[in-house]
């Protein structure tokens, strides 16, 4: 109880102290707060996109392979027709199969009435937006047949920034040089960034693209839902050896990549993870500048305040008690700039979000946030200990008689 007492009375001790110095005090705090600001904000809006990833990799299902093809220019594996007509082939182990071609080049210009859009083009076979489970907010999707082939489905996105104030369901489109009716507005996602999301994407039936189906650098995939109760890894093993014996001598293994929903979400994890080291680091650094901010303010204080410092000791304070009151103004600065940091963070990602355009909405879980205080504070309270332990020594009669 004694101890408690003694930590209230230092901490509003520390308070009178630093109302008596509002300038350095007022720039002490600000360096806090803005450390610990940027981190929240970043951090806020990483773990928002994060969460956002994952929640988009789940609707892929634990049945669900992705065979992805390597650059045009590499000369590795690219999908074909012909190997979606392979797998098609195999109703005992492939219950859906689609391929999916992005466009490069010249087929993602987009001109629609007085205006020009360049956007990620994607040319898919008709199974796609079932085995991805991507719904049709207005119209309907591409269907089946012959019917589809110069029909075209826009992201809830682009399809704003090309028909602003109306619904382009019926209306035209010029993909590339090529006219395409809108055949349906895809439902709003809530998938992370401006250049990943299906918002703002124009997807076109692969069999009416034609001449336009270019694979980018991506090579194109092929996505395969498995059929109920077919083994995972005897799958991708039979997809592996069904491509090498087509393809004989041209590529080997090593050009193949057959990923599952599961190396999918580790990818993402690492890449989380990754950042999340990285933001760490960049925390650590912000929070060394506030702390020496601190430490600074810290020594001229020590040197302003030494006929205080005298008259404490004179009347019977001890070298412990004189670190004590400095220890607790450091530790009272991060008890009032801390929170408010995080708070401002959570601000700043809102309003980055908006300029961004974003989907994601900023996250930041109290994990980070405890660590982010936690090393502040221990940053600032070790600077401390060196001013402190200045302004502890001061021999009172020498300082008493310089006053």
């Amino acid at each position: 109880m004694d101890g408690l007492r003694r930590w209230l009375a230092g901490l509003a001790d520390a308070a009178r102290s630093l109302a008596r110095s509002p300038r350095p005090t007022v720039l002490c705090a600000s360096a806090i707060v803005l450390a610990v600001m940027a981190y929240s904000t970043v951090a806020s809006i990483a773990e928002g996109m994060a969460q956002v990833l994952g929640r988009r990799f789940e609707t892929l299902g634990n049945d669900t392979l992705v065979i992805r093809g390597q650059s045009t220019a590499s000369g590795g594996f690219v999908p074909s027709p012909s190997d979606l007509s392979d797998l098609q082939r195999m109703p005992q182990w492939v219950a859906r199969a689609a391929l999916v071609q992005e466009l490069s080049g010249a087929a993602t210009l987009l001109e629609g009435p007085g205006t020009r859009q360049v956007a990620q083009v994607l040319a898919v076979s008709e199974d796609y937006f079932d085995i991805d489970r991507i719904k049709v907010g207005q119209g309907r999707g591409l269907g089946r047949g012959a019917g589809s082939g110069k029909r075209c489905l826009l992201g809830a996105r682009i399809a704003a920034a090309l028909f602003p104030g109306g619904s382009p369901v019926g209306k035209f489109l010029r993909v590339g040089g090529q006219w395409y009716v809108v055949g349906g507005v895809l439902a709003a996602t809530d998938e992370p960034g401006k250049f990943v999301s299906n918002d703002d994407a124009v997807f076109l039936p692969l069999a009416g693209a034609g001449a336009l189906v270019k694979p980018g650098d991506d090579g194109g995939r092929l996505v395969v839902k498995a059929a109920a109760g077919a083994d995972m890894e005897r799958l991708r093993a039979k997809l592996s050896a069904l491509l090498l014996r087509k393809y004989g001598g041209r590529f080997d293994a090593d050009d193949l990549r057959i990923e599952a929903k599961q190396a999918l979400l580790d990818s993402a994890r690492g890449a989380t993870q990754s950042q999340g080291r990285t933001l760490a680091w960049i925390s650590l650094l912000a929070s060394l500048v506030a702390a020496l901010g601190v430490m600074n303010m810290m020594f001229l204080s020590a040197d302003e305040r030494s006929g205080e410092i005298g008259l404490r000791r004179a009347i019977g304070a001890t070298r412990a008690d004189i670190a004590w009151m400095f220890v607790c103004e450091a530790l009272l600065l991060c008890l009032i700039s801390i929170p408010l940091g995080l708070l401002l963070g959570r601000i700043a990602a809102g309003a980055l979000k908006n300029v961004l355009r974003l989907d994601s909405a900023p996250v930041l879980g109290w994990q980070a946030c405890a660590l982010v205080a936690m090393a502040t504070t221990a940053l600032v309270l070790a600077f401390s200990l060196a001013p402190a332990w200045q302004a502890a020594r001061k021999d009172p009669k020498n300082v008493l008689r310089s006053q």
